[in-house]
């Protein structure tokens, strides 16, 4: 099964990277005049989420999460 999974690394890295890439264009280009508490919260959770996806995708092809895609 493991095998079959390697195939899913791009796709996943490609959705990942969407996914990540549309939150921060919306996050960005939100009107700066008024910024309440859940705005706030929502981008600090951004920028966690974000340091995690990379954290969990550098050991994927650095090779601590199992053999490296390529």
């Amino acid at each position: 099964m493991a095998p079959a999974l390697r195939v899913f690394t791009i796709p996943f890295l490609i959705l990942t990277v969407l996914m990540l890439g549309r939150a921060w264009y919306l996050e960005l280009s939100a009107k700066e005049h008024w910024r309440g508490f859940w705005a706030l919260r929502s981008r600090k959770m951004l920028i966690a989420s974000t340091a995690v996806s990379v954290a969990i995708w550098g050991m994927r092809f650095g090779g601590l999460l199992g053999e490296r895609p390529f």
